[in-house]
């Protein structure tokens, strides 16, 4: 189907220990625990999670009277957030990088009707965010303190040199649209699927680069930190998405890329411009970092007392 292995999704609750219901027959699934609720519909490329929308590389299919996801989104989108224990190795957390995007001549998305310019509110951010993570004992490094412009490439080899443990870009969005609101976070799209914003494969799509061996964690990371960003900004969920943005392309530690918002529309673009909005998405980001950092420290104390 579709180029693709495919799993189905009654296999996967009952491996999962689940129970499989019919929302709507033959299109749209629902696979509940006492935590977790999972729906899925057919022709999507998403599925939600608890509420949050996470982006997939294939879409859901209906065959023999089932729905089915992709082998490849079941082991590298949902796994590593449902099931992250089963993965080897979880990575430290002591050293990130944060990433405030654009800078210098390059001013990132603007609304100069609101007088909102990304480049100087992501930085804004960034450094309440750096406050808040090493008043938790965090050692972090901004790829840029000033406005001044620093190339994609040049940040990531920041990350890589300082060895980070996790690697966080700031962004905000702009579309023509004054319509469109919301925040999302992007991880870096898996080899041999397209990238959230298109649905057709290209050659380029079968390239596996350095980001996508931390794969497992960078999603843990991104769902944790899109889902806090929801719920403590009261902000419309637009998804964990996946992109081949240059600055998760060659890095060596887990890696998210977070669009806090639209500067295009006329009540978000206002919020952005706020002390009060940067200090609530600083501290949204946080929360999803200590939520992830909390999961790390579980599997690793599971793993020790296995080892007993």
């Amino acid at each position: 189907m579709h180029g693709s292995t495919y799993v189905d999704l009654q296999n996967v609750a009952a491996k999962w220990g689940m129970n499989f219901v019919w929302l709507q027959d033959g299109k749209e699934v629902l696979l509940s625990s006492e935590w977790t609720r999972l729906q899925f519909e057919r022709h999507q490329r998403y599925c939600t999670l608890n509420g949050h929308r996470i982006y997939l590389g294939n879409p859901i299919v209906y065959h023999k009277k089932s729905l089915y996801i992709s082998d490849k989104d079941y082991a590298s989108a949902l796994k590593p957030i449902l099931l992250p224990h089963t993965f080897p190795d979880p990575p430290k957390l002591y050293r990130i990088v944060i990433d405030p995007g654009h800078g210098g001549k390059d001013p990132g998305a603007e609304n100069r009707s609101l007088d909102v310019n990304e480049k100087v509110t992501v930085l804004s951010v960034a450094k309440k965010l750096r406050a808040k993570l090493e008043a938790l004992g965090y050692k972090v490094i901004l790829t840029r303190e000033t406005d001044k412009f620093v190339s994609l490439s040049e940040r990531t080899r920041i990350a890589n040199r300082y060895k980070a443990d996790l690697f966080v870009s700031l962004h905000f969005n702009a579309v023509d649209s004054e319509r469109v609101r919301g925040v999302e976070t992007f991880v870096f799209t898996l080899p041999g699927q397209p990238s959230s914003h298109r649905s057709r494969l290209v050659a380029s799509d079968q390239k596996v680069y350095a980001g996508n061996a931390n794969n497992t964690w960078s999603t843990l990371a991104g769902y944790y930190v899109q889902a806090s960003m929801v719920k403590n900004m009261a902000a419309e969920d637009r998804g964990v998405k996946r992109a081949r943005f240059a600055v998760l392309r060659d890095l060596k530690c887990p890696g998210i890329l977070v669009e806090g918002g639209f500067v295009t529309h006329p009540e978000e673009g206002r919020l952005i411009r706020t002390e009060a909005y940067q200090e609530r998405m600083a501290e949204s980001i946080l929360k999803g970092i200590f939520a992830y950092q909390k999961t790390l420290n579980r599997i690793r104390n599971r793993d020790v007392a296995q080892t007993k």
